[in-house]
């Protein structure tokens, strides 16, 4: 028997494995890393959200204020119902309007329509509100901040501004 041919062997058995086992840490820390961000993104844009809200309970009847939201960048300012559709994190509450910022890495950018829209704003956050958000189908993007956003509290819009 050849032992040089079952050293090359085992020898090939040990690269393989050390690969594979190279490739699963290096997606376990890219998972990590992701995950971590995410959720500092979602506390961002509850910081952003309940801003927002504050400045509208601070309007008067008869004013228009404004306000501006620098976070997270990327992501959505987006008012429910639309279309009669609604994100279920708002209607299992009760809710029958909300404010939602949502993330459009994980919407996919309106290839899934209003529903598959509401469904993935599902893991973002909302807060009950009945100022609606006047932009592309009731969505702004926070796509430079900061957005500066015009509340009009008479006609209960929330429009940005310079568009």
């Amino acid at each position: 028997m050849n032992k040089n041919g079952f050293l090359l062997g085992e020898e090939t058995l040990k690269i393989v494995l050390a690969v594979i086992a190279i490739f699963f840490l290096v997606y376990l820390l890219v998972s990590l890393y992701y995950a971590g961000r995410k959720s500092k993104d979602l506390e961002t844009a509850e910081a952003s959200l309940n801003h927002l809200i504050e400045q509208v309970d601070s309007i008067k009847e008869g004013e228009i204020g404004e306000v501006e939201i620098y976070n997270p960048k990327g992501w959505w300012l987006i008012s429910w119902p639309y279309s009669d559709i609604i994100p279920n994190s708002c209607s299992n509450i009760g809710w029958e309007s909300c404010i939602c910022i949502c993330d459009s890495r994980s919407i996919g950018e309106f290839f899934q329509g209003e529903r598959g829209f509401a469904e993935s704003c599902d893991d973002s956050i909302c807060l009950e509100s009945d100022f609606i958000v006047e932009g592309e189908e009731n969505k702004i993007k926070i796509e430079k901040p900061p957005v500066i956003l015009e509340i009009n509290y008479d006609d209960k819009l929330i429009t940005q501004k310079g568009k």
